[in-house]
């Protein structure tokens, strides 16, 4: 259930004040450079309903930057749509198979950038969207260039999350059923993937005691980011099987590249939750797609 509607007359509106435009350097590297292909091939996608309320939210003839485009995974259902979208990835690796897989969609054009300096020009988009990214953007920067991108004296940003129950970190730490598990009480957290082999996976206690990490960086901001955030859920479920769960592992940012000497260990772990969790050689995660959306006035 929707938590508020998105206010249009500007009165209530939060207001930010445009940044000073930025050329993005060029062949940038992130710490996904090199799993691009893993983050397209197992990354969860976006259920129609989600996309469908996305559309509810947007005016006719819309055009969208979407930061943090990654792959492509929420820019092709968007494109779908019909809107026109401006993709914006700094990440090279990430950035080609974003290029590819856009191919069929002309309303899509692709541009090298960060979230604080997409290159976009001023006064371009009515609508700003980040998918499984808010979280990597720096507050101030990146809302100073929204407020210099947006048209129209305001702009939509939509970030939209997928929860996982089964979270890239395996978060909570205190589930017997994931061997090596345990909780680190100074609250930092250390992937397994800087362990040996057998070495235990180290989870902040934040995590054990709150929520998975996807869940929390929704939550945290939509609280830093917005003010009076409309607030939407969508169940998003996701079957895997090892191979596939494995490649969907691998994808993420503080996962260890197959040349990494780490590598071995992270498998060891990431085979462990699965037999821990699968039934029937399958591993259900029961995530939710979670949208915050809000409509900000440009000062």
């Amino acid at each position: 259930m929707a938590e508020r509607r998105d206010d249009t007359s500007g009165e209530n509106m939060p207001a930010w004040s445009a940044g000073e435009p930025h050329m993005p350097a060029r062949g940038r590297r992130t710490e996904f450079h090199g799993k691009a292909q893993a983050y397209d091939r197992a990354r969860p996608g976006y259920p129609d309903a989600a996309m469908r309320y996305i559309a509810s939210l947007l005016p006719a003839g819309a055009r969208i930057a979407d930061i943090g485009a990654g792959t492509g995974k929420f820019t092709v259902p968007l494109a779908r749509l019909g809107y026109g979208i401006a993709a914006v990835e700094p990440d090279a690796d990430m950035r080609g198979v974003l290029v590819d897989v856009v191919r069929p969609y002309p309303n899509v054009t692709v541009a090298d950038g960060t979230a604080e300096h997409t290159g976009l020009p001023d006064r371009s988009v009515d609508a700003i969207a980040c998918a499984q990214a808010l979280h990597w953007f720096d507050h101030d920067a990146f809302l100073a260039e929204c407020a210099r991108i947006g048209r129209g004296g305001s702009f939509l940003l939509i970030s939209v999350y997928n929860s996982t129950s089964f979270d890239s970190a395996m978060m909570r730490g205190v589930d017997p059923g994931v061997p090596g598990a345990v909780a680190n009480a100074d609250g930092d957290s250390t992937g397994s993937a800087n362990a040996g082999v057998g070495a235990p996976l180290v989870v902040s206690a934040g995590d054990v005691a709150d929520i998975g990490v996807s869940a929390r960086h929704f939550r945290d901001t939509a609280a830093a980011f917005f003010t009076h955030p409309t607030i939407r859920r969508f169940p998003n479920p996701i079957r895997y099987t090892r191979e596939t769960w494995r490649t969907y592992m691998d994808s993420h940012s503080h996962s260890p590249l197959p040349t990494d000497p780490a590598y071995p260990a992270h498998r060891v772990w990431v085979d462990a939750i699965f037999d821990a969790r699968a039934v029937g050689g399958i591993l259900t995660d029961d995530n939710i797609t979670m949208i915050a959306s809000e409509r900000i006035a440009i000062r």
